[in-house]
């Protein structure tokens, strides 16, 4: 299962990034974003954050923004059902994703 959550957003990103370069968006110009918190349950978003070096390395390297900010998996996982209150994890999620390259 978490390899089908790695292999799919990195399918889709890296579409994403070819259609926007078909578009005359130079692949210089692009940020990915593999929509952590969006459309995923709580083991597939941390899937992406363990996984968050292979998904670089299969998408060439390119500049990535995790967006991990107050979402409601910090909520299931620290039991902080008050998203302003979440910073911690959100500060946890975000070194979890830089440390995992």
């Amino acid at each position: 299962k978490n390899d089908g959550v790695l292999s799919g957003v990195v399918t889709e990103l890296m579409a994403r990034s070819k259609a926007a370069e078909a578009a005359g968006i130079p692949r210089w110009l692009q940020v990915l974003d593999p929509g952590i918190g969006f459309a995923k349950d709580l083991d597939g978003n941390l899937t992406l954050l363990k996984g968050a070096g292979a998904i670089r390395a299969n998408c060439d390297n390119m500049p990535f923004l995790f967006g991990p900010s107050r979402k409601g998996f910090i909520g299931k996982v620290t039991g902080e059902s008050i998203p302003a209150e979440r910073d911690f994890g959100t500060i946890a999620a975000c070194l979890v994703s830089i440390e995992n390259k």
